[in-house]
């Protein structure tokens, strides 16, 4: 994913660009994508992220080249991560959901009813059991889902979404603010959903990643209409469609959005401060907001939980008299 603009805007001469439409190192594959800096079509895979906009692949050899003999500086996102060639963490985390999905629907039987599973009853996110002790389950209900729809809709989103925003942040930060997403997440279906209800998938992280990519994009000035659209109709089909945790897409938007803005924001001398201190003070804010919550349903599950719930004792909610 890249910024929009028009493939036949590069510069005239002898090898500028390729056909309009078309990415230069890949003629198959068509674009609405150039580099910011030479104005060759590029697909996503040939763009790399920049102070300002996307680069592509010859823009960036050329500057390491220009640099490696004079200063060794090798350039830096606008996250200060270093430059990959491909994301490595965002194909490991598609490939943890689906040996998931396949191990869920083998306890199961089916690939479209996987509430059979073992592993699908003990990983769920239910605030009532979450609040009972099982914290795991916050992180292990991102990486479950309900049908072979479902996990396809999510991986594909995160292949299209995870692999830009892991060229912009590195491994490292990614990775974290992958995870940090999900706890938001979760945290968010913990306050606003039933203490019965059950949620399961990875949207919530999956629309942390969105929510940065927004702030990442308007950081770099690239193009954010295409972007802006992908959210407003994401937003739309929460909210249309019954059976969507609003409260987990919500909850991952506006911690991903702020943890991106983290990221990318802060001065470059004092970037990691900022970064590291801002996922340090999320994650504590998060947890103060979990345990409020686990207290305030706490009397609730110990009045109606079944047997397999173990009961928060009462004086654990409440001092005693």
């Amino acid at each position: 994913m890249g910024p929009s603009s028009d493939p036949g805007a590069g510069p005239s001469g002898a090898g500028a660009g390729s056909p309009g439409g078309t990415c230069l190192w890949h003629p198959d594959r068509g674009t609405a994508l150039s580099c910011t800096r030479c104005g060759r079509p590029a697909c996503p895979e040939c763009l790399r992220p920049a102070s300002v906009g996307f680069h592509c692949r010859q823009c960036v050899a050329d500057f390491m080249a220009a640099t490696a003999g004079s200063r060794g500086i090798a350039p830096r996102t606008v996250a200060g991560a270093r430059l990959i060639d491909r994301p490595l963490v965002t194909p490991v985390l598609i490939a943890l959901n689906v040996v998931a999905f396949l191990l869920t629907a083998f306890q199961s039987g089916s690939a479209t009813d996987l509430s059979g599973s073992q592993l699908f009853v003990d990983g769920a996110l239910i605030p009532a059991e979450v609040a009972s002790g099982e914290y795991y389950r916050l992180l292990t209900a991102g990486f479950l889902h309900g049908s072979l729809i479902h996990i396809a809709a999510n991986m594909i989103s995160l292949f299209f979404l995870g692999g830009p925003l892991e060229r912009i942040l590195g491994r490292g930060r990614f990775l974290t603010h992958y995870l940090v997403s999900l706890f938001g997440a979760s945290v968010s279906v913990m306050l606003f959903s039933e203490p019965v209800s059950v949620t399961i998938g990875a949207s919530g992280a999956i629309y942390g990643l969105l929510g940065a990519l927004v702030v990442a994009f308007k950081r770099m000035r690239a193009d954010l209409r295409q972007l802006i659209v992908v959210v407003a109709l994401n937003v739309w089909i929460t909210f249309q469609f019954p059976g969507i945790s609003w409260q987990g897409h919500l909850g991952g938007l506006v911690v991903g959005a702020a943890i991106g803005a983290a990221m990318v924001y802060p001065p470059s001398r004092t970037r990691n401060a900022w970064q590291w201190g801002a996922v340090a003070a999320m994650v504590v804010a998060l947890t103060v907001t979990l345990v409020l919550r686990d207290q305030a349903i706490g009397p609730w599950i110990c009045e109606t939980s079944p047997d397999r719930i173990s009961c928060i004792p009462e004086y654990f909610i409440r001092p005693p008299r």
